[in-house]
């Protein structure tokens, strides 16, 4: 049996730097673990061969190409003090060629895994990592996480690349919007502490949290836009308005995929709105139940007699409270599902509440977006997706009986975003008011001003229940008519405005 050769011994350069690998300290979080086990397992591969050094020990062209660009980092709106390279780096690799190396393999060891560690860190920051949970760090409504590659897929893309400057400038988003947000901050390179530079980077820093593939068809709500787009193959193909939430009832900002569309729809009242709004009615004798015609259910489904209820002893979360479908119905004609915890939506809007979307800011629902002309976004979805022309669509809502589902099998990702500043196809920005103050939450962050940052109540934490006293109850009517509005005010628009909107008509 032949004997396997054993391998060559390394280098002094390469014993250097295995040595000083791993001498790295393991790690106080598991950024710091992940960095050091993806350094180890790169130079292990490599046999610990320097890849920023030759032999000689002058820095290779690779190496002055990257510092070079790192310098430029401020050009993508990050900072180049944050990436430490080792002093004067870009000109000894132009000096190669003219001197002998003269450094010691220790000192050649240490330089190598600093500008490693800033390429990772480059890398890191390039795809959002300078905030890493926004919805711990910022708010609960901003669902969103840095697009981070993985360590040694970075390391080996650099050593890979001829031209490592390249390989940097292609870490960071290559959405359109992102290098239309970058030319305008690029413009404003004298002022980059005005308002105007920190809105340009606050947004351009959110793109960086954007799935890298939004799709080739994908329905964008921005909220502080309060405007909906459905793209297609990267040209828009409808625009419309939306409804957006309360700044108490924030409209959260994710990405999830369309599940299901459903016409004719029943409302299943989320908890928030049982324990806060329906409860009292209940104590108070029920208006609201009889206003909206909703139903109280078992959770077997099965219909309940709300009335011989005792609503002061009882947890109105044992029962779901649903609204069939009809002529008060506040989802209207249509509803568009992508599953998430925060158990929002896309919906149409009951009739009389139509003005909404002629006001210039609209925030007025519990959270879910109401959409403006909703069955023309049926019928696009339905085409792509099953092939149904305008009118089956239609026929689906005025024959199909009540909550008639129709699921999507093709992946269409809806996109709630919340950007305060976009670039038209003319050049032009426009912007948008901050009107959740996420753009004021992102900026102190990447001014590390983390204590200023208020991240306002938890939208995911449980519904806590509060049950009103006996002793309180008289103080209310015993009838119905405490909790029912004046006969005179329901068809009256400001009377829409305030009290059915506030309740049910702004879900």
């Amino acid at each position: 049996m032949e004997a396997t050769a054993a391998p060559a011994p390394l280098t002094p350069q390469a014993e250097a730097l295995r040595k000083a690998l791993l001498a790295l300290p393991a790690g106080a979080d598991d950024e710091e673990r992940n960095e050091r086990a993806a350094l180890l397992s790169f130079y292990e591969t490599r046999r610990y061969a320097p890849l920023w050094f030759a032999a000689s020990g002058v820095p290779t062209p690779k190496a002055g190409s990257l510092a070079t660009e790192i310098a430029r980092a401020g050009d993508y709106g990050l900072d180049p003090r944050d990436f430490a390279l080792p002093a004067g780096l870009d000109e000894r690799a132009q000096t190669a060629a003219t001197r002998v190396g003269d450094q010691k393999p220790e000192a050649i060891a240490s330089d190598e895994i600093d500008i490693s560690r800033a390429v990772l860190k480059y890398g890191r920051f390039a795809r959002g990592g300078r905030i890493t949970n926004p919805s711990e760090q910022l708010s609960s409504y901003l669902d969103r996480r840095p697009q981070l590659l993985k360590l040694e897929a970075i390391l080996d893309g650099v050593a890979a690349d001829d031209e490592p400057d390249a390989y940097l400038r292609g870490l960071h988003p290559q959405h359109v919007q992102f290098e239309r947000l970058r030319q305008k901050y690029l413009a404003l390179r004298d002022k980059k502490k005005s308002a105007e530079a920190k809105r340009l980077l606050a947004n351009m820093e959110q793109w960086r949290w954007m799935p890298a593939d939004l799709g080739d068809l994908y329905v964008w709500n921005n909220i502080p836009e309060y405007t909906q787009r459905v793209v297609k193959n990267g040209e828009v193909v409808r625009k419309e308005r939306i409804v957006a939430g309360q700044l108490d009832k924030q409209t959260p900002v994710f990405t999830r995929t369309l599940k299901k569309i459903t016409f004719r729809p029943t409302w299943i009242v989320p908890e928030s709105i049982k324990v806060r709004e329906i409860l009292p009615s209940l104590q108070r004798g029920g208006g609201m139940m009889r206003e909206w015609q909703l139903e109280l259910r078992n959770k077997d489904g099965e219909k309940v007699d709300w009335r011989r209820i005792n609503w002061y002893r009882t947890d109105i979360r044992i029962f779901n409270v649903v609204q069939p479908n009809g002529a008060k119905s506040v989802m209207g004609k249509v509803k568009f599902s992508f599953p998430s915890q925060h158990t929002v939506f896309m919906h149409d809007a009951y009739p009389p509440d139509k003005w909404m979307f002629n006001k210039a800011r609209r925030t007025y629902s519990h959270g879910c977006m109401r959409v403006q002309n909703p069955i023309g976004l049926a019928e696009i979805l339905l085409k792509e997706d099953k092939g149904f022309e305008a009118a089956q669509v239609r026929d689906a809502v005025r024959t199909g009986g009540n909550d008639n589902e129709f699921d999507i099998e093709r992946r269409i990702p809806i996109h709630m975003t919340y950007f305060t500043a976009l670039v038209g196809d003319d050049g032009k920005l426009r912007t948008f008011p901050d009107v959740y103050g996420h753009e004021r939450r992102i900026t102190l962050a990447l001014e590390g001003k983390w204590s200023q940052i208020s991240r306002g109540k938890d939208h995911l934490a449980p519904v806590e229940l509060q049950m009103v006293s006996e002793q309180r109850r008289f103080r209310y009517a015993e009838d119905d008519s405490a909790d029912a509005p004046p006969r005179v005010w329901r068809n009256n628009a400001s009377f829409r405005g305030g009290f059915l909107d506030s309740l049910f008509g702004r879900w």
